[in-house]
């Protein structure tokens, strides 16, 4: 038996995106009883009381920063512990240290880095950008191995990295398990009782979402159906200046609110220009939204052939995708079956199992 560390320093009650995915492979490694001890590393009682249910042993990460976390913290701690390997999604590796790294990354950090720059970000974000483009290469190539998140993922990994090449194993992360309890066609609670008819997309401060090609392209839809349409946004748009008139926004849901607005939205639009792992077109799907979707980076290996997917730059393609499902008799009601039935594949419990097989290799 080895004993694991897993890094989950972001795990918080309302965490999203990688703090969810942390929290998300605590649980699901533990249900599998890998025979591995498990240590979960977290900052704060809250934080720590999600974990503890799960019988993972809690550790608190005391260094208020994340590059003293990463740097000091984590290999003190391994040393302290004895692990045997410490699974993290962190691109800025220890540079001192022998413990073996399980690296899980989901995008590389060129792509925020770059965003940084063109946002004119913080002096401390600048400075703590100019460490990362140090560290990320070495850090990937001192990992005992390096995890993808997506096949788009791994390919910018062994492109950046030539020495990985053919080395990074792809393991999905799982749909959360809330989106996956809503009702199925024929059950007698479908459609799920809404009021007006609406479009939704789900957005966030980054501008890689696209948000403003998704508002073109439900213009052009609308004009073209006509009637009672709305573009819903949830999430926070930053500064975005979106039109109004037929567009909401609703800013930001819980959860339960979230999983209502996909499930009762005649299509879920999606124009990302970058997604590391595209959770919100497999939220869609899973709660019967009927998507039009981005064919840029991973969304195409979660979509599949569940959804109808668009360039993203363009606000023609989008719109006349979007008409379909609001027009053509039967499909709708289609891509709503073939996306829960492409959803039910991802799943915690297959993302545990693959990567116990990785940490099995790794602690042989």
């Amino acid at each position: 038996m080895a004993r694991v560390g897993i890094d989950a320093v972001q795990v918080a009650p309302a965490g999203k995106g990688l703090a969810r995915s942390q929290r998300r492979l605590i649980e699901s490694l533990a249900a599998l009883e890998t025979g591995h001890e498990l240590v979960a590393f977290v900052r704060g009682e809250e934080a720590a009381a999600l974990i503890r249910p799960t019988g993972v042993r809690v550790e608190r990460a005391r260094e208020r920063l994340l590059l003293a976390w990463q740097q000091w913290g984590m290999p003190r701690a391994a040393a302290r512990l004895h692990l045997d390997a410490v699974v993290t999604m962190t691109d800025r590796l220890p540079l001192w240290g022998g413990t073996r790294y399980v690296v899980w990354l989901f995008e590389l950090p060129t792509h925020r880095i770059e965003e940084s720059r063109r946002a004119a970000a913080s002096r401390y974000q600048r400075a703590s950008d100019l460490l990362t483009t140090a560290l990320w290469r070495p850090s990937l190539r001192r990992a005992a191995r390096v995890v993808a998140g997506s096949q788009a993922t791994a390919r910018e990994i062994e492109a950046a990295v030539p020495e990985l090449r053919g080395r990074v194993p792809v393991v999905y992360p799982g749909l959360d398990v809330g989106f996956g309890q809503v009702p199925v066609p024929g059950t007698g609670t479908w459609p799920p009782q809404t009021g007006d008819r609406y479009v939704f997309n789900l957005a966030s401060p980054d501008p890689r979402d696209n948000t403003e090609t998704v508002v073109r392209a439900f213009e052009a839809a609308r004009a073209a159906v006509g009637g009672d349409l709305e573009l819903v946004v949830a999430g926070n748009v930053g500064s975005r200046c979106l039109a109004p008139g037929h567009v909401r926004l609703v800013g930001y849901v819980s959860d339960e609110e979230l999983r209502r607005l996909y499930a009762g939205a005649a299509a879920y639009l999606d124009a990302t220009l970058y997604e590391g792992f595209g959770y919100q077109p497999l939220e869609a799907m899973a709660c019967g939204a009927p998507v039009v979707a981005s064919s840029a980076s991973s969304i195409p290996e979660v979509v599949g052939d569940a959804g109808l997917l668009c360039d993203p730059r363009s606000t023609e393609q989008l719109a006349a995708a979007l008409l379909r499902v609001l027009e053509e008799p039967g499909l709708a009601d289609d891509l709503r079956r073939r996306g829960f039935e492409r959803a039910r594949r991802f799943t915690w419990e297959r993302t545990a199992r693959e990567f116990a097989g990785i940490l099995d290799e790794v602690v042989a």
